[in-house]
């Protein structure tokens, strides 16, 4: 966050590159507090969690494949007019969300099996 502040302050870039500095930074600094004020109610890292998680995670990863060709099929009809940066953009904030709400329901429902 800092180095985009002076960048924008400072130097003569492209106003871009120090809101994205200033954006990333900001992010990193909201995702740490919140951990550090969450850090009560989380469980121990165990065998379990770990478990959880990565059940999670190989869900998600299967959600975004059927995303993935939800997408082809919506360009190969022409429905709608999609770029490169369109689908990243859709595929990443799809991943990190379904990765996060599957491991979300799977500590809330308990055990896998």
């Amino acid at each position: 966050m800092l180095s985009g502040i002076i960048s924008a302050a400072f130097l003569e870039v492209e106003a871009s590159i120090s809101i994205i500095l200033i954006s990333m930074g900001l992010v990193i600094f909201v995702m740490t507090a919140l951990r550090l004020f969450r850090r009560g109610e989380l469980p121990d890292r165990d065998e379990r969690t770990k478990k959880l998680a990565a059940y999670g995670i190989t869900y998600s990863w299967l959600l975004t494949l059927v995303l993935i060709m939800v997408l082809y099929w919506v360009e190969f009809f022409k429905l709608a007019e999609l770029t490169a940066e369109v689908i990243l953009g859709i595929l990443l904030f799809f991943m990190i969300i379904s990765a996060n709400v599957f491991r979300w329901y799977f500590m809330q429902k308990g055990d896998i099996e």
